[in-house]
């Protein structure tokens, strides 16, 4: 009877130790449970002491918002980088054109050789892309003509020779574009900061806008400063067309400032010009429907006008340079 008291008691003290272990351990996990509630609601104290994530946490779109900012911020991120591309694009062009410190773009007899020989090799290669030169065309540069330039001088003019081949290059690219009718294409005259004013053409018509001026010749350059060009060509639509992409597309940074375009002919033909062109009986008769074709096609010639316009084009190049680099086109450093 003792015997079976005693597992009676030692059962129940069994039971009860569980029952305490138990408790106990629901007791800790309680309490860890708190103790991480407690943090939560610690941090979140946290922010609400920030006044403006305490007014965003407040607000039922404040969460939205922040999204949307969040979202406008890496658009504005990506921008940037896109930017920072396109910068050293404008950057590598612009050393490109300026010689890069090249012996041509420092010496004075380098650079002049270097004239003569682009003068030469655009004037070949103009007969072949059908874009007419002047048999004195001289990029600009008459004035060098017969002499050389100072050493000083050299870094400028040689950012003048560089761009001026490009324009006359993207004219010829041009020049290859389909056209609705077969028109010349002439370059009449182009100038630029190394050309003298008694060079830059008596005919031109006067610019809209009152030209930038022109740093003196070697002086030191502003980061963004321009160079101003002036073109005028002679071609059809299509081809100033394609030749203001060209421009506008350039890995150089070229911009079109002003944009004077005349037509041949001024006014439309008079209804009596056009009937004696019809009068004339110097078409083929191999039958009715030849005939009709041709007259056709003689119709939208006159009504399209089958001419070519001219056109003046400004245009700023923009020596791009990062800041602490040496500036383009300006004086070489002297030493000590």
């Amino acid at each position: 009877m003792k015997a079976a008291l005693d597992r009676s008691q030692l059962l129940g003290a069994v039971g009860g130790v569980a029952v305490l272990l138990t408790a106990g351990g629901l007791a800790w996990l309680g309490l860890a449970g708190l103790g991480e509630k407690q943090a939560e609601a610690q941090a979140l104290a946290d922010r609400l002491a920030n006044p403006a994530l305490a007014a965003l946490l407040v607000d039922s779109q404040g969460v939205n918002r922040a999204g949307r900012d969040a979202t406008e911020i890496q658009k504005l991120t990506k921008d940037l980088r896109d930017n920072d591309r396109m910068a050293a694009g404008w950057s590598e062009a612009t050393r490109t054109l300026a010689g890069d410190e090249a012996d041509w773009a420092k010496d004075p007899g380098k650079w002049k050789d270097r004239l003569i020989a682009i003068q030469s090799q655009l004037q070949k290669q103009s007969q072949g892309q059908k874009v007419e030169l002047a048999p004195d065309f001289y990029l600009g540069l008459e004035d060098f003509r017969q002499k050389s330039p100072t050493a000083d001088e050299v870094p400028g003019l040689a950012l003048h020779l560089s761009v001026a081949e490009r324009l006359v290059q993207l004219l010829m690219e041009a020049r290859q574009v389909a056209e609705q009718y077969p028109t010349p294409c002439r370059l009449l005259s182009l100038s630029g900061p190394g050309s003298t004013l008694a060079k830059q053409g008596e005919e031109l018509p006067p610019p809209v806008a009152a030209p930038t001026p022109q740093p003196k010749l070697g002086a030191p350059m502003s980061q963004t400063e321009r160079k101003s060009f002036r073109v005028e060509i002679r071609s059809s639509p299509e081809v100033l067309y394609e030749y203001v992409r060209l421009l506008a597309g350039n890995p150089a940074l070229l911009i079109v400032t002003n944009l004077i375009v005349m037509n041949e002919q001024q006014n439309f033909p008079l209804r009596s010009e056009i009937a004696k062109k019809f009068s004339e009986t110097n078409l083929p008769t191999v039958g009715d429907a030849t005939k009709k074709k041709k007259e056709g096609k003689k119709l939208l010639e006159i009504l399209a006008g089958e001419e070519s316009v001219q056109t003046v084009l400004e245009v700023d190049f923009v020596a791009w340079k990062p800041p602490g680099e040496p500036k383009a086109g300006g004086s070489p450093d002297s030493g000590p």
